[in-house]
């Protein structure tokens, strides 16, 4: 029995969600002990309906298309139907010991849907969505169109933009049918002759690269933690004072492009051999 009081939303008398908002959007952070329920049932669901997560590959398949199309499923926590979410738990609860089905389904849902902020959120959203991205995939397919998803973002890509009017119907459609909505303001067609972003990446040429922006941003970064490592006694040089948390920051900023922009990642580290990065 899910009831309010203040600022907390009680799933029993010890388990609760503090709610927060963000602009528009409500967050609910799960106490102590119901986040350790919920990352118990996080792992059980991600061994029967594995999430893998690639944001690289999914933005590399759209790479020296003419055309981009980016659509966004509004809502899309909340629009998964609870039917689809009971049977997920009970594939599971079939494969998984110490799983009961009604007591994880109040454990992960909040009047029927899944809550923002909850760690099972993702992984049971994305379960009850792939029917869907089979059967997506499979007419794109058809049509030479390349697809990809990342939660609510889905971005469809090919030379010639016809067929990309076409799978906005269908998808349009489809999801309809299936309870979801799009929301038509994040609807976009992007063509070669402007910057197409997708998940954070440029993919314009064969090679997908992150974008000049933030190449820029991280360059002024690691100049100045070499000021900072070089002549931080000096008397007179003027620098940003590094920090644990800034390091923290420009360490994360090379992880990801490690990751996303390899080719950038050497490039850097060839020009700032034996100064800060190794």
């Amino acid at each position: 029995m899910i009831f309010y009081d203040g600022n907390r939303v009680y799933v029993s008398e010890e388990l609760y969600y503090t709610v927060f908002r963000i602009k528009n959007r409500v967050i609910l952070a799960p106490c102590k002990e119901l986040k350790k329920k919920q990352r118990y049932m996080k792992r059980a669901i991600n061994w029967t309906f594995p999430l893998k997560i690639d944001t690289l590959k999914s933005a590399q398949i759209h790479t020296g298309k003419k055309w981009v199309l980016k659509m966004d499923i509004k809502d899309f926590y909340g629009s998964v139907p609870y039917e689809a979410i009971r049977y997920v738990i009970e594939k599971v609860s079939e494969e998984v010991k110490n799983v009961e089905v009604n007591r994880y389904l109040r454990y992960t849902t909040v009047e029927r849907k899944l809550p923002t902020g909850a760690p099972t959120s993702a992984h049971i959203a994305n379960a009850c969505f792939y029917p869907l991205d089979k059967r997506i995939g499979t007419y794109c397919r058809n049509f030479g169109i390349n697809y990809s998803r990342y939660m609510d973002d889905m971005t469809f890509s090919c030379d010639d933009k016809m067929y990309l009017n076409m799978i906005e119907k269908y998808v349009t459609k489809v999801l309809d049918m299936a309870g979801f909505k799009l929301n038509p303001k994040k609807t976009k067609y992007i063509s070669s002759n402007r910057q197409q972003n997708v998940l954070g990446v440029v993919v314009n040429n064969e090679t997908a690269t992150i974008p000049k922006k933030l190449k820029r941003r991280i360059r002024a970064m690691l100049h100045s933690y070499y000021l900072f490592m070089h002549h931080s006694t000096s008397i007179g040089i003027k620098h940003r004072v590094w920090d644990a948390k800034k390091i923290a920051e420009l360490n994360g900023y090379l992880a990801y492009v490690k990751k996303m922009d390899p080719e950038y990642y050497l490039k850097l580290r060839k020009y700032y051999k034996d100064k800060i990065i190794v």
